[in-house]
Order: C-alpha cells, then structure tokens, then sequence
C-alpha cells in the first residue's frame, strides 16, 4: 500500500464533498488527512493584493485572477509547504471533488514498488475531458501506464508530488501570477518533471460544480496594446520554450527505457 501522506484540500463549508470524498478513499483502503482550503472570497482585499503581482498578472493574461483562484493557489501551497516542512519524501495531493477509481490504489502502490524514471509530480487526475498525446514510458498495473505528456495536463484534481517537486514550486510561485494549475505546469520555467498516468485513476465528482467561481471564464478586458503586444510575445516565448522542453525530457525519457532494457 501506499506508505506516504494523502491531503485532501476541502473547504470548511463543503461538508457534503468531504464526506463524499472520505467514504471513497475508505472504501479503496486509503486514509486522508484533510486540510483546510483557503476561501479567496473571503480575503481582504489588502491581503490578496500582498500576495497577487497585479501588474505581472496582465502582462501574461487578459483578466486578473479571481478571489477563488488565489483562494485555491494558497491551499495548495500550503500543502506544500507542509511537505517541505515534515521533510516527507512525496505525499499524494487531492481536491475533494473527486471520483477515484478502484485502480488509484494500485498505481499509487506501483509508484513505490516499479522502477519509473525519477519524477518530481505525477499527475493521476484531470478536471475535465481532454485529448491529450503521451509517450508511455512504464506499465504500472496490467492497465495503467505511467506517461509523458506532450502538452501541459491544466489541472491539480490529483497529483503525487515529492519533496523535492514541492521546495523547486514554492521557490517559483511567489508572487503569484497564474493560477495554481497553470503555474505548475510551467516546468521550462520552474523544471518540475512532470510525468502522468493513463487511463487516469482519478476522475471530476460530477456531483460537485468547481468551487472556484464561474466568474474566472468570464470575457476578458483586453486591456491597452501595449500589454496586448507583450502577452503575446510571451506566449510564442513560452509555447517554444515548452516544446523544447519536452524534447528534451522525451530524449531523458528514451535513454532510462534503453537502460531498463539491458
């Protein structure tokens, strides 16, 4: 079984999901810690100002940050800070809208037991549908892999993530400038190793709407041309930055899969 952690972030409010969540993890023999989420809409204005790069925010997106999504970058932080400070190797991270499949147990027990190249955070969920392409690199179970995606996987649903992962991300993170899913996936800036598992063993609670706000899809404000200009100087910088990036890895990837086989 898995020997590590497992933190559930769960606001205060959301009883109904915590309860939810629990009796799964129960049933499939794991047992969380849940830690308490920081609610963004309940923040001084002052004290998300401290936090947020307002400025750097809008020269890298069209609208500011939403209460919810610094409420939800600050929850995972501090998971990660309690990573780093009770010095644990990795630690499983979940959001407590979730649905776990009856596999999660057995690919968290194959990430300590199976030889997998070195990681810093394994991605085991995602919030919503999306196609994404992946080299598969190490069967964890007789149906899940572990992967490397070609693109970034935008969500934090479920993650395994060490110590080391957890110290090279807080380094990165402050002040904040994306949203926390967002930000840690920006691993040409920060070099996380990224690495995923497919099918995925953690799915979305269709039960549960996000509890971060639907305002964060509202239409933007482009704002002046200069910060235009500048936004999408940034993303061709970063969109190139990140092909790289995985070019090398996948290279990474290629010579640990020669060396297993000799």
């Amino acid at each position: 079984m898995w020997p590590h952690p497992i933190f559930v972030i769960n606001l205060k409010s959301h009883a109904a999901r915590r309860r939810a969540c629990a009796d799964q993890l129960a049933q499939l023999g794991l047992t969380p810690t849940f830690v308490e989420a920081v609610d963004g809409r309940e923040m001084a204005v002052e004290e998300i100002s401290a936090r947020v790069d307002a400025a750097g925010r809008l020269r890298r997106a069209p609208k500011p940050l939403t209460a919810g999504e610094v409420g939800c970058y600050l929850s995972h932080g501090a998971v990660l800070a309690r990573i780093v400070a009770e010095n644990l190797p990795q630690a499983l991270v979940l959001e407590d809208d979730l649905l776990a499949s009856d596999e999660l147990p057995r690919v968290l027990q194959a990430l300590t037991t199976r030889p997998s190249p070195p990681y810093d955070m394994v991605k085991l969920g995602i919030s919503e549908p999306q196609t994404k392409a992946f080299t598969p690199l190490a069967p964890m179970t007789a149906t899940s892999a572990l992967v490397r995606h070609h693109n970034v996987v935008s969500s934090n649903l479920a993650y395994v993530i060490t110590r080391q992962g957890a110290e090279r991300f807080l380094r990165y993170g402050s002040p904040i400038r994306y949203p926390v899913d967002v930000a840690m996936n920006r691993s040409w800036r920060h070099g996380l190793d990224i690495l995923g598992v497919r099918p995925w063993p953690v799915l979305p609670n269709p039960a549960f709407a996000s509890s971060i706000g639907a305002e964060r899809f509202d239409a933007p404000d482009e704002g002046p041309i200069g910060q235009r200009l500048e936004r999408r100087l940034r993303k061709g910088y970063d969109s190139l930055a990140k092909r790289l990036d995985v070019g090398r890895r996948l290279k990474r990837d290629a010579a640990w899969r020669r060396a297993q086989s000799d």
